[in-house]
């Protein structure tokens, strides 16, 4: 004669299937690193990670030319002989010598903000590294060679992510590159947007744009699921069993 489960088995059995079917997804943190000195690729802390895309922008060929990227202001500042507050980073002239004068980078042309926004479908995702150098700062609020910079991340709502700021810049603007800095931000969720801002003055510059999607989840690996099917499939066994001895001799019983 079949034994009908009381109310509490009965939870107890839906709570241990439940443990199996149900997998809890935690929201990615966003991850601010630190302005820190850059004078080539081999500083970035972004160098030498796992992803499934990355992509380096350095101007060096006059453009914004990497794939699924959008600038929203600003215009590339070439080398030049009469132009010496051009401030690329100290390495794209094939030579570390303290000197930005000789490679491109990109100015902010009379902006205080410059966003950069990623296309997820030419990506195939979006990114989940994000990071960009900060060169130089002409004339400003702070002072002339001086600013504060803020980094600010965006999710792919367009939600902010939060801001990093810092206060950079070495007191002068001819194209000197101790001061230059990297700002970087990941979230494992995807970043659709940057803005880097000077709200302080409108003579600025950046360089290293650099962005890409890490091989990583944030979802449990299949031998974690494994356990908990297996300790879910126990479970069920045992409450079944001892429902099985409760009846012997003592017919129908409910709750």
């Amino acid at each position: 004669m079949m034994k009908k489960l009381s109310k509490t088995t009965a939870t107890v059995l839906f709570m241990a299937l439940s443990s199996i079917a149900t997998i809890p997804v935690a929201n990615a943190v966003t991850t601010y690193l630190e302005p820190s000195s850059y004078n080539s690729f081999d500083d970035s802390p972004f160098r030498g990670g796992n992803y499934s895309y990355f992509n380096l922008e350095d101007f060096e060929d006059g453009l914004l030319s990497t794939p699924g990227v959008t600038a929203s202001s600003g215009v590339i500042n070439p080398p030049s002989p009469l132009n010496i507050s051009t401030d690329s980073v100290d390495s794209d002239d094939r030579v570390i010598d303290g000197s930005g004068l000789n490679g491109y980078s990109w100015y902010s042309a009379d902006k205080s903000t410059i966003r950069f926004s990623f296309n997820a479908s030419v990506l195939g995702g979006l990114p989940t590294n994000v990071g960009i150098v900060w060169t130089d700062v002409g004339f400003s609020n702070t002072g002339l060679g001086f600013g504060n910079v803020n980094l600010e991340a965006f999710d792919a709502l367009g939600t902010s992510l939060g801001v990093l700021g810092s206060i950079v810049g070495d007191g002068d603007f001819r194209g000197q590159t101790a001061e230059d800095r990297f700002f970087g931000a990941i979230n494992l969720d995807g970043i659709s947007a940057i803005e880097i801002r000077m709200l302080d003055s409108t003579d600025w510059e950046v360089d290293h744009l650099q962005y890409g999607r890490a091989n990583s989840q944030s979802v449990p690996e299949p031998s974690n699921l494994l356990a908990l099917f297996a300790v879910g499939a126990m479970g069920v066994g045992l409450l079944v069993r001892c429902q099985q001895n409760k009846g012997l001799g003592t017919g129908d019983w409910e709750a």
